[in-house]
């Protein structure tokens, strides 16, 4: 198994290389954001939002200022990472692209070359190539879609449920007059 591997990444070129070190960064910021956004939930919904009393007392503007706040600091954390991730995760096919391109290019400098070794060596080696990247660039980047899209929806639904929170907060402060 570990020599199949190893003979992967040698025909895959230093192409694959870099498919794998943006693949272990893409999935890497995934996990952090997930986690973080995880972290933003429980922070919401165990302590610092639900807390009544922390809410009774205050008036309007310092309502609206905690929550907001809150979403500032701890939300917008993993709201500004999403676009970086998409942009990671487009980048996977491209990389990919970019070897078969390579590949190919490698086929056809053996197609081209008149020498006394067997062209059909090099031509194997292009093609090779070609198919480990592209394969491995769609790997990365199909999952990464999906699961950038997971993270896309459950930040919206946070988001949807700090708003309630806060308006729940807001209607349940008492009225001064």
């Amino acid at each position: 198994m570990f020599s199949e591997l190893h003979s992967v990444l040698r025909q895959g070129g230093p192409i694959l290389w870099c498919l794998l070190l943006l693949g272990v960064g893409l999935y890497t910021m995934l996990a952090a954001t997930w986690f973080g956004l995880r972290k933003v939930k429980k922070e919401m919904g165990d302590t610092y939002l639900q807390n009544e009393q922390r809410h009774s007392g205050q008036g309007r503007r310092q309502i609206i200022g905690d929550f907001t706040t809150f979403e500032l600091d701890r939300l917008a954390w993993v709201e500004r990472r999403l676009p970086f991730i998409g942009v990671l995760a487009g980048a996977a096919p491209l990389a990919g692209l970019l070897g078969t391109v390579s590949g190919m290019l490698v086929t056809f400098s053996g197609l081209a070359t008149s020498s006394t070794a067997k062209p059909i060596d090099k031509i194997s080696v292009g093609i090779s190539e070609a198919l480990i990247t592209t394969q491995a660039g769609l790997l990365i980047a199909i999952p990464a879609a999906f699961l950038l899209a997971l993270l896309r929806k459950q930040t919206q639904v946070t988001h949807a449920a700090l708003q309630q929170h806060m308006h729940s907060a807001l209607i349940a402060e008492p009225k001064r007059g």
